[in-house]
């Protein structure tokens, strides 16, 4: 059963990277960078789903990518090794300036967590 929730949570996550790396590929006065950066957050969500899923942790629907983080850290220390500063706080979007720099950040940060998830 962890597997497979495993893999289509996973699944699900690549989908959202895949539509946020997207979106950047229009030309630059199209780019909707709230877009690619909701795009990578969910994306980020996920991958730390499944990773606590496959490590058999219970989530709950309502669980904030913070909360995600911490139980994610307590498993394994590598997640240390990022800052997600940024997209912890995309949770009040109103800290959060939207810009290319800010997209290609959170694209960054899903990138990198989709490798710590896929080394499981």
């Amino acid at each position: 059963m962890h597997s497979t929730k495993f893999q289509s949570t996973l699944s699900e996550a690549d989908e959202m990277l895949h539509q946020a790396k997207e979106e950047l590929c229009r030309p630059e006065e199209d780019v909707v960078h709230y877009n690619v950066c909701k795009h990578a957050y969910k994306a980020i969500e996920k991958y730390m789903t499944g990773y606590l899923i496959h490590h058999g942790v219970h989530i709950l629907h309502s669980n904030h990518i913070k909360d995600l983080l911490g139980q994610c850290r307590k498993i394994d220390k590598k997640f240390n090794d990022l800052n997600f500063d940024q997209v912890i706080s995309a949770e009040d979007p109103e800290k959060l300036m939207m810009n290319l720099h800010t997209a290609q950040t959170f694209i960054f940060l899903a990138e990198k967590t989709r490798g710590f998830v896929a080394e499981k």
